[in-house]
């Protein structure tokens, strides 16, 4: 008696999976996915060009600091310098000063390109703000296209719903708990049949233990170690 019923709501719920498809299938629902998907893209590209902006100007920041630094270091070598009579001194200092001005020539080099970098990333969030801004727009007509649809669908399966709690009721929590829950992880149909031998899940073909061929000989339902399903003896 409880497998009858438990098939039986299987059956309707069968119907309400039918007007879920309907919808999750529709244009209007792809048109709204698709619309979101963009508009997650776009954000992440935005958000990614912000990080690197940040890292930009930290490196930036740093490579001036350290311009400054040999500027200031170059500044105190020249006053050594004047103070020098001997060539061999001079000379080792003429040669620090020589490293030093290789080092800045270095870093004017890598703050031009750092500059650069800062540029494409304004200009890479402009975009991406610019395209979020249209994709809002394409939303809230998508989203109230989509509310019409789901109205009209809701609308039919309204009536399955009114039976399926009313079969609810009449059948164990546990048992509903567990259909359900199979159910939510997109495996439809959650009852399945057992092979003609009771050797087999009939949902993913998968073989099952001799314990649970047994117990489905003695009439119980049984669920598939592979697939998740609920098995049932159908003869």
């Amino acid at each position: 008696m409880e497998l009858q019923k438990i098939l039986a709501y299987q059956d309707i719920d069968k119907k309400v999976y039918a007007c879920e498809l309907e919808l999750k299938q529709s244009k209007t629902a792809q048109e709204y996915a698709k619309a979101m998907t963009m508009y997650k893209s776009r954000t992440e590209d935005m958000m990614k060009s912000i990080r690197e902006a940040d890292e930009v100007a930290v490196l930036a920041e740093r490579y001036k600091q350290t311009y400054k630094n040999i500027l200031d270091e170059i500044n105190g070598l020249n006053e050594v310098l004047d103070s020098f009579e001997e060539l061999k001194e001079i000379d080792k200092y003429e040669k620090k000063i020589a490293q030093f001005q290789k080092e800045l020539l270095n870093i004017e080099r890598e703050l031009t390109r750092l500059s650069k970098k800062m540029d494409e990333c304004i200009d890479i969030s402009k975009k991406s703000l610019d395209d979020l801004k249209k994709l809002e727009d394409i939303i809230k007509v998508r989203k109230i296209d989509m509310q019409k649809i789901k109205t009209e669908i809701e609308g039919k399966a309204k009536g399955y719903l009114i039976e399926l709690k009313k079969l609810q009721s009449e059948l164990p929590s546990n048992l509903v708990e567990k259909y359900n829950q199979i159910r939510k992880n997109k495996k439809m149909p959650v009852l399945v049949p057992a092979s003609n031998d009771y050797k087999a899940c009939s949902g993913c073909g998968m073989d099952i233990s001799s314990d649970l061929t047994i117990k489905l000989q003695g009439g119980q339902i049984v669920e598939c170690p592979n697939c998740g399903r609920l098995i049932y003896n159908a003869k």
